[in-house]
């Protein structure tokens, strides 16, 4: 009976966030969240470009680096770059047992 009852709940539970997920991607969908996006990039982009044109016609010394936004960001916080530092330790050990490993082996399969 409680096997039946923990099923049914975690189906219940399953179907409730699955509904809200697409419930939220409906919305953002059929309010246009995704084109006001592209949007502001567009106008971005034009207002960059008439940046551009006006120093051209100024005369200015053109750099493409003034005209391009940084659109890259760096989500990373001190903890997850501490996680990062831990698995890339842990990787070099491993990496570093599994080849000495391998060499011992490989020790006997050539003496043999």
């Amino acid at each position: 009976m409680n096997k039946t009852k923990l099923r049914t709940t975690v189906f219940r539970i399953s179907f409730i966030v699955l509904f809200a997920i697409f419930l939220t991607i409906f919305m953002s969908n059929k309010y246009g969240y995704y084109e006001y996006k592209k949007h502001e990039q567009v106008t971005l982009t034009q207002e960059q470009i008439a940046r551009f044109e006006q120093d051209v016609k100024d005369g200015k010394n053109i750099d493409l680096e003034n005209y391009l936004d940084n659109t890259t960001k760096n989500y990373q916080t001190k903890l997850s770059q501490a996680g990062l530092n831990v698995s890339n330790s842990l990787a070099n050990i491993i990496k570093a047992g599994v080849d000495s490993f391998f060499k011992y082996i490989g020790k006997f399969v050539v003496e043999n």
